[in-house]
């Protein structure tokens, strides 16, 4: 007798099938499908595979500067085409203004013959431009610049500051490559040598005017909680839950870490209560200290310029993607991070090395420098059209509710030297350690 028999999908139709199983399987779950891993998402998750939950810290790092695939490291990501704007891109009344209190810093330290000028993570380098712009103007002050100096890992910005600075096209054959190797000098059509440097370590010994401005917020971060049984760490781990679209997670490590005892377990943190979190950048103190161990060996002064507070806090790292916020651990390598500045964090990496002043805000300073007068001069001179945008630009960079207020400023000057012009009302913070100030 024949056997009756049921005649079997083709491979497609069986695939087909499957696929509209699990699609309306999702459909009636109300589950979004997992987002697609990028090539870093990729490393990070197998990265942890072997190695088990990554500290934030690290994941910053990854994410932002490693050498293949960090979002740094692509190169252009400022301006309206990429995802954020900052102050130098918006008017350029603020990098000249910066030049002019470099100027007068150079005149309040005696007028060294010679001074360098350098500034970490330069972006496109329109600041630096700007700033020399204004100093240029002022033949004394410029004959006693040496050089300029760039604290700058991604070899795709060193040629966007390259051709900015030097007028130095990027051709499409150097536009490629993902290492730390690249363009280390370059003469600017005046004449000044601009070098390039990994780390801040590597700027010559010499009198220095450095400026930082939204560098520190980028600087890797520890975040911790308070628990009955004391601090945790939170760490990334791998997202399996199929309801979530990311591939990675925060969790609180079940114990205490490394990290958690040698940063999160001091007497300054004690008044916080079970639930509250903060977040620390031991790579911003160092910085901060190599900078100031600097000015006090070799003359010069520091402007420190970026959102936070004077203040440790608990939750503030975020991700940023064409203009608008986004989450922290979405599109690993696509998506920029930041986090609030702890100033008063940073005035302790100086110990008893420079005079630090502030944090004041962004506007008290643009206003002491004159950006009122400056901005009068360019309307007399701009064309009807352009008159608006100066305009909209000097609100967007004062107006309390724009940047004048989020943005702060400190600043750091050899011990003893007259208060620099804007920080008149405060008198310098005691950089004297003591058991009430966290050190890393």
């Amino acid at each position: 007798m024949q056997k009756s028999t049921i005649a079997s999908p083709s491979t497609e139709e069986s695939q087909h099938n499957s696929v509209d199983i699990k699609e309306n399987t999702l459909e009636s779950q109300n589950i979004t499908p997992k987002e697609e891993l990028t090539p870093l998402a990729k490393h990070i998750r197998d990265a942890i595979k072997i190695q088990g939950p990554m500290s934030v810290a690290h994941f910053m790092r990854q994410v932002l500067v490693n050498p293949l695939s960090g979002y740094y490291m692509k190169g252009d990501v400022f301006g309206t085409e990429g995802d954020f704007i900052t102050s130098p891109e918006i008017s350029q009344m603020f990098g000249e203004l910066l030049g002019v209190w470099f100027l007068i810093q150079w005149q309040n330290l005696g007028k060294p013959s010679k001074v360098q000028i350098a500034e970490l993570g330069p972006g496109r380098g329109t600041l630096m431009v700007d700033l020399m712009r204004a100093a240029s103007r002022f033949k004394e002050f410029r004959n006693a610049i040496t050089g300029i100096h760039l604290i700058e890992a991604s070899p795709g910005l060193r040629r966007v500051q390259r051709e900015r600075l030097c007028s130095i096209p990027i051709s499409e054959e150097q536009a490629d490559g993902g290492s730390r190797e690249g363009i280390t000098s370059a003469l600017r059509p005046d004449g000044m040598q601009v070098s390039w440097h990994d780390i801040f370590e590597d700027l010559p010994g010499e009198c220095s005017m450095i400026v930082a401005h939204e560098f520190f917020d980028a600087m890797p971060i520890y975040k911790f909680e308070r628990t009955e049984e004391g601090w945790r760490e939170l760490v990334v781990d791998l997202e399996e839950d199929e309801s979530s679209p990311y591939h990675l997670k925060f969790v609180l490590a079940p114990g205490p870490t490394q990290a958690s005892r040698v940063f999160a377990e001091h007497p300054a943190y004690d008044h916080f209560k079970p639930g509250d979190r903060i977040e620390i950048s031991p790579d911003s103190f160092r910085v901060a200290h190599e900078m100031a161990k600097h000015i006090n060996k070799h003359g010069g002064s520091a402007l420190i310029v970026d959102y936070g507070k004077d203040y440790v806090q608990g939750d503030t790292l975020r991700g940023i993607y064409k203009h608008n916020f986004t989450h922290v651990l979405t599109q690993p390598g696509n998506v920029d991070l930041s986090a609030d500045v702890d100033f008063q964090y940073l005035k302790q990496a100086t110990e008893e090395l420079v005079d630090c002043h502030g944090s004041i805000t962004q506007a008290h300073l643009l206003h002491s420098l004159g950006i009122g007068a400056r901005l009068n001069m360019l309307l007399a001179k701009a064309a009807a059209g352009r008159r608006e945008h100066l305009i909209s630009s000097y609100h967007r960079l004062v107006d309390p509710k724009e940047m004048g207020n989020i943005y702060r400023v400190m600043a750091m000057t050899p011990l003893g030297s007259p208060t620099p012009v804007a920080f008149e009302a405060q008198s310098p913070a005691s950089t004297t350690s003591s058991s009430e100030s966290p050190k890393s």
